[in-house]
């Protein structure tokens, strides 16, 4: 079975104003998102009850230097279902971690809406 690596997309000159708008569409276009806390100091991951809201003023306190935001393809081996997976990470205090899995239908326009410039890492 033929595995297909992912495409990890630079975001890095994307503005936190406008990646919350696309965290936004990307939840409407969503068909699950959800999000995880530390649960100890070993990186330990538990999926945790909160609002959207709640995470976008999370990330919006946050500075942009302690953010890990992602835009990436997932594609894995070649039976498995593509993806995108659009989301952050704190990294500092109570990390939280925010996952929104969209249809890879909606790349090309999300592509087109949000990077000036398409860059991969």
């Amino acid at each position: 079975m033929e595995y297909y690596p992912d495409i990890f997309y630079d975001v890095q000159k994307i503005s936190k104003k406008k990646l919350v708008i696309l965290f936004q569409e990307a939840k409407l276009l969503s068909y699950k998102w959800w999000v995880d806390g530390l649960l100890n100091d070993n990186w330990a991951r538990e999926k945790i009850d909160m609002s959207f809201e709640d995470v976008i003023k999370l990330f919006n306190k946050t500075k942009k230097s302690n953010l890990h935001i992602t835009f990436i393809h997932r594609k894995g081996f070649e039976k498995w279902p593509q993806y995108l997976e659009i989301g952050f990470s704190t990294l500092s205090g109570n990390s939280i971690f925010l996952w929104i899995d969209v249809d890879i239908k909606h790349k090309q326009y999300l592509l087109e809406r949000y990077f000036k410039e398409i860059k991969t890492l």
